[in-house]
Parts: structure tokens; sequence; C-alpha cells
């Protein structure tokens, strides 16, 4: 179960198979490299980045409690656990919508 709903700063909100309510924003590129470095020689292990580490760092409050950015490893881990399986198909599922989007609206320029 997913539900989507837009904020005005480009943030979005999911909502997991547990209820808990996902408020999800892009990172900038300068947290996504921070992070690839937090990652280490994990970093080259794409199914991990793409399936937990970057869907996670996308969380930025969860039920209404805002979620820090990690800024090392072992709180990246803990955020990975916290949001959870359920937490990061949610916001996989919306990562690819907004893909989708994207290219639609890329296709309907050209």
């Amino acid at each position: 179960m997913t539900e989507e709903t837009k904020t005005p700063d480009t943030a979005a909100t999911v909502t997991d198979d547990k209820g808990r309510v996902l408020t999800v924003k892009e990172p900038d590129f300068l947290q996504e490299a921070r992070v690839t470095r937090l990652c280490g020689d994990a970093s080259v292990n794409v199914g991990y980045m793409y399936a937990y580490v970057f869907p996670t760092i996308w969380v930025t409050v969860i039920d209404g409690n805002p979620v820090p950015f990690p800024t090392t490893f072992l709180q990246l881990e803990a955020l990975i656990a916290r949001v959870g399986r359920g937490g990061c198909a949610a916001v996989l599922k919306h990562m690819q919508a907004r893909q989708d989007a994207g290219e639609h609206e890329a296709g309907v320029k050209n």
C-alpha cells in the first residue's frame, strides 16, 4: 500500500505497508556523494546502493518525526534499519514514479 502526495518544497509523502507516513525528498548531489564515500568499498555494490542506501537517504521525516541526514556509516545503517523493507519499497515506488513522469515530460517536449 503506497499513497503519494506532493508538498510545496518538492518533498512528497508516501505511506508504507505499516501505515507509516514518510516524507521523502531527493538529496542534493553533494549529499549523495558524501553517503557514497561513507559506504567505502560497499559503494561499488550497485544492488546495495540502489535498493537500500539511496531510498533510505530520501527519507526526511517518519510519522512527523524529523530524520537527520546520516553523517557516519553507523548512522546510515541505523536509518536503513529504521526505514526497513516496507519503507524502502514505498520510497522506491515513489522514485520510479518520478522517473517515469520525467521521461513522459521529456517525451512530450520532443
